[in-house]
């Protein structure tokens, strides 16, 4: 006898979609600081770096995205229209500072 699971990923799309800007935040972000000419801005992320390199930066990255992911599937059981808000909120955010990442290192080769 098999067992069903009650678990289903809701807004598979949306959420998708803000792992990958995701992604592209993580290798924006190494990046920008591996150029030598930034440092990280937010106090905890380079806490995290200070303390375990890059492997710590995405480390820190990657468990907010993991409770994010998890905040919004569990409020998507009873309250969806406010998950798919959240997640399309959490990837503006996310693009923002992608793109702010890749002028700053456009910026800083001169190309901008």
């Amino acid at each position: 006898m098999s067992r069903r699971s009650n678990w289903n990923v809701r807004y598979g799309y949306e959420t998708g979609l803000f792992i990958l800007v995701s992604v592209f935040d993580i290798l924006r972000t190494h990046r920008v600081l591996q150029s030598g000419k930034f440092s990280e801005s937010n106090p905890l992320a380079r806490w995290f770096i200070d303390h375990w390199g890059y492997d710590g930066m995405i480390g820190f990255k990657m468990i907010l995205v993991a409770v994010v992911v998890m905040l919004t599937q569990a409020i998507a059981r009873h309250r969806p229209a406010v998950a798919r808000g959240l997640l399309r909120l959490a990837t503006a955010v996310t693009a923002v500072v992608v793109i702010y990442s890749l002028l700053l290192l456009l910026q800083s080769r001169g190309y901008v």
